[in-house]
């Protein structure tokens, strides 16, 4: 069965899965067909949903009813790539509601494990390329195989095996590196992943000074006050605290991103 979380990442993931089609190459039947999918996913969200009683979800799912609205509106203009747009982010709301009741893997927060897993292998490339051992490279490119599959889940919108394949993908990347002695400096790789989440936050902060989106500024406020402790934590010498702190703000400025409309 298909899963019903569908596509978010084309639109949180454009970096790692470039979907994301010029608009002269947009067709009105391409828009259409894309309209109805998000169709036929609120339907399916307003089955799982309601009655539910879940409060964020209702909230999620009548801001995806909302969103799609306008999206049929701008079609019906001949706005296909405005249509497109709101179509995708109507989904990606749909998606949300589902998960919170079902009780999936916070897409938000699988984002993050995916981009933590690419930034390590990207390390590791580099590192075991001088490493003569055969077994290490062959587990690296495993690693890197295995991590294409997570980001083609995410794009599929299959996010718990996302998560399960980039941690695989992970653990490889990681065994490779200390077959070659080339294991990170934990130290080193905290400060990469502070300064990771502080751009991601500062991008979050320039798309919501044009956008009114009272949610996504409490997830930037939220981003930035775990970032904050995680810089405290670091600078203590609390190494691993700060890493953890670290990844969960950068869940909430993805998160901010993805409100405030952006990619």
């Amino acid at each position: 069965m298909k899963s019903p979380l569908r596509r978010f990442a084309m639109l949180a993931l454009l970096a790692m899965v470039a979907v994301a089609a010029p608009a002269s190459a947009q067709t009105r039947d391409d828009v259409a067909t894309a309209l109805d999918r998000t169709d036929d996913l609120i339907a399916r969200a307003q089955e799982i949903v309601m009655g539910a009683g879940n409060e964020q979800a209702d909230i999620e799912l009548a801001a995806a009813v909302e969103i799609q609205a306008r999206a049929r509106s701008e079609f019906g203009a001949l706005h296909y790539r405005v249509a497109l747009d709101l179509t995708f982010r109507a989904r990606v709301r749909a998606d949300r509601a589902i998960s919170l009741v079902k009780g999936l893997p916070d897409p938000d927060r699988v984002l993050v494990q995916l981009e933590r897993t690419r930034e390590l292998l990207d390390r590791a490339r580099d590192r075991i390329e001088e490493c003569d051992i055969d077994r290490a490279r062959a587990l690296l490119r495993a690693a890197f195989d295995i991590q294409l599959r997570a980001e083609a889940a995410a794009k599929e919108g299959r996010y718990l095996a996302a998560l399960q394949l980039t941690m695989s993908a992970r653990e490889r990347a990681m065994r490779a590196m200390r077959i070659c002695n080339a294991e990170d400096n934990l130290r080193e790789a905290a400060e990469r992943a502070l300064a990771r989440t502080d751009e991601l936050i500062s991008r979050a902060r320039d798309l919501l000074t044009d956008h009114e989106s009272e949610p996504g500024r409490r997830a930037l406020e939220r981003a930035v006050e775990i970032q904050g402790e995680a810089w405290v934590q670091f600078r203590a010498d609390r190494l691993e605290a700060a890493v953890r702190l670290t990844q969960s703000a950068r869940a909430f400025a993805h998160r901010a991103i993805r409100l405030a409309g952006g990619r």
